[in-house]
């Protein structure tokens, strides 16, 4: 994927990589709610209702999650009910990370680490193909 085809395009998180971070975001709880249980019943139950709307608010925010590569930019915006927006400077990139676990492999995603001067940006799931050409887009005037 070129730089130009970056520029027209905006990165989502495809269907596949949300359902990744929605089991991610799961996996703590269904280690924790058997201790939950442990207690009574009605603490488990309770926990596990508590735990399945913040794994829904994950995917609702998974959602809503759009990158776009500018001219001059790196441009995140995620957010349900309040959007953010985060704009970082193409000048500023000091490093790129790629990071993929066995399921994001699996999902044919990755983890993009976006570093500059007092800000870390992670894009969650980005295609693996997009990710690599928008971390050489980012890298190519810092080599």
């Amino acid at each position: 994927m070129s730089e130009q085809e970056l520029l027209r395009t905006a990165l989502v998180l495809p269907p596949r990589a949300r359902r990744v971070l929605c089991v991610w975001a799961a996996v703590p709880g269904l280690v924790c709610a058997p201790f939950a249980f442990w207690q009574s019943v009605w603490a488990g139950a309770v926990f596990c209702a508590v735990w399945a709307a913040l794994v829904a608010l994950v995917r609702a925010r998974c959602c809503s999650f759009v990158a776009a590569l500018t001219a001059d930019s790196v441009t995140v915006q995620s957010g349900v009910a309040i959007p953010v927006l985060h704009r970082i400077p193409r000048r500023a990139v000091t490093g790129v990370q790629l990071l993929r676990t066995p399921l994001l492999w699996a999902a044919g995603c990755t983890v993009l680490l976006v570093r500059s001067p007092g800000l870390q940006l992670v894009l969650p799931g980005i295609p693996a193909a997009q990710a690599t050409a928008l971390a050489a887009v980012l890298m190519e005037g810092n080599v």
